[in-house]
């Protein structure tokens, strides 16, 4: 039974979202964070403001994506990227000091070294002029500030300007603004504030705080946390896509209505898992198949999942048993798996492909056995491959410190088992488990009770209810 959707009863949405079809694969989270709420949609207008870069068919991990998906209007707009602007003058101010010297008179060389104009650069190669240097910093805030709050920077203003154009064509009653990039948070509240139409500022992950945060220096970075506190004043509503994100909001916010905030996770859109490909590997006898779909770096690191796979399939060496471990997408660790973990990719036991698109890597998902989630012990993040994961409806196994928010997501609602990176034997034992169960047909099934909490479809209704509250109002807020 398909699942009624929500009413938008003739309002006019205004979702603005850098990622959106086509994107390469690490937009992906962020494009469906936008879709699976406009695929759930009716009875109204809705329009997408979205960034306008070239992804090629081969790159497109949401190829699979027919737009527009509901009827919305896409508006697409290009950044006006003003660090390209600077290097392309550099190279025109080389060029042209080129052109003068070849053009000079080489009668007096002394003189000549002693006017001529120094070599513009960008960096400084100047002696003693290293990381630190003076020049060097400059180049580092002016990048910084062309690219802030993030790479999609340049995007801001020309997306305002578009934005601002519907809103005074009548084609705007409520604006949705979705981050990261925080870039697309800025537009939204660019266009509130101008306009006094209601807005909510949407928290996929957390801008101040961010675990993963790279420091743009002390300025830019005290500049972010103001921007955060003025588009939490001003914003209608604020949603986070996990509870620990909305707690950390209410305490760094203590002086905000509670109510202004709500709780919206990323969500299972059972559409996306109809027909799926067939995974690209067949399933061979007396394996135990986990996967991994996803970008692996730095402290999410399958080490100790290897590790125990070397151990488990060690001790099954005498049998026609084994445990293969898939990962699907890109690699940057301090280490070259392919080096420490040879002996595994040479027995077939580590598989490791490229990115692929996002409903092929769904189909080698859906044709595992277990699914594994490796997360650091972040205090508000929870992967949005977790939602895939429970669509699926496969055993999870999540890699995980046992403080984090994943950890503590999957045991209030029983989404699967959690084990810590340094819980060696206790992966050792739950693999050697699984696969006996495995072997004898006793089966590995888990029941998720808590699973419809999940369904898309019931977000986006709380989602509508708040648009709607908002469209009543029409009332401006403070700045």
């Amino acid at each position: 039974m398909t699942a009624p959707k929500a009413d938008l009863q003739g309002t006019k949405a205004l979702f603005i979202a850098y990622f959106y079809p086509p994107t390469v694969s690490t937009g992906v989270p962020g494009s469906m964070r936008t879709l699976k709420f406009l695929r759930n949609l009716e009875n109204g207008e809705c329009h997408v403001l979205t960034n306008d870069q070239d992804v090629a068919d081969g790159d497109n991990a949401l190829s699979h994506v027919q737009l527009p998906v509901n009827g919305e209007t896409i508006h697409r707009v290009k950044g006006w990227d003003l660090f390209k602007l600077l290097l392309a003058l550099r190279g025109l101010i080389k060029s042209l000091l080129s052109r003068v010297r070849s053009s000079g008179t080489t009668e007096d060389t002394s003189q000549a070294s002693a006017t001529q104009p120094q070599k513009v650069v960008f960096k400084s190669e100047a002696d003693g002029a290293g990381k630190g240097g003076r020049l060097q910093q400059l180049k580092d805030f002016i990048y910084n500030l062309c690219y802030f709050p993030d790479q999609a920077g340049p995007w801001i203003l020309p997306a305002f300007f578009r934005g601002w154009r519907l809103v005074r064509r009548g084609q705007v009653d409520v604006i949705f603004a979705t981050g990261s990039p925080w870039s697309g948070l800025l537009v939204g509240y660019l266009i509130s504030l101008v306009s006094g139409k209601p807005w909510v500022a949407d928290f996929r992950d957390p801008w101040v705080n961010n675990p993963f945060h790279q420091s743009k220096g002390p300025w830019l970075d005290r500049l972010s946390a103001k921007l955060e506190r003025r588009i939490v004043m001003h914003a209608s509503a604020v949603s986070l896509n996990t509870e620990p994100l909305m707690t950390e909001f209410l305490e760094r916010y203590p002086e905000v209505n509670p109510d202004k905030f709500l709780v919206m996770p990323n969500g299972i859109d059972q559409s996306d898992f109809q027909d799926l490909p067939d995974a690209t590997a067949p399933h061979q006898a007396g394996t135990l198949n986990l996967c991994h779909a996803g970008f692996l770096y730095g402290v999410r690191d399958p080490a100790s999942l290897l590790d125990a796979i070397r151990e488990v399939n060690g001790q099954l060496a005498e049998t026609d048993q084994k445990v293969v471990f898939t990962q699907i997408g890109d690699l940057s660790l301090d280490y070259d798996v392919h080096d420490r973990y040879a002996d595994l990719i040479e027995q077939g036991s580590l598989i490791v492909k490229p990115a692929q698109p996002y409903r092929q890597c769904l189909g080698d998902l859906a044709g595992a056995d277990i699914v594994v989630n490796i997360q650091s012990g972040t205090k508000t993040q929870v992967p949005s491959k977790l939602y895939d994961y429970l669509a699926l409806e496969k055993p999870i196994l999540h890699i995980t410190p046992d403080h984090g928010a994943l950890a503590n997501l999957v045991r209030k609602y029983q989404l699967g088992t959690c084990l810590a990176q340094e819980e060696h034997q206790a992966i050792v034992d739950y693999l050697v488990n699984r696969i006996q169960r495995v072997a004898t047909g006793a089966g590995i099934d888990e029941a998720y009770p808590n699973r419809s909490r999940f369904l898309i479809e019931n977000i986006t209704q709380d989602l509508i209810q708040t648009l709607l509250s908002l469209s009543r109002e029409r009332q401006p807020h403070e700045t």
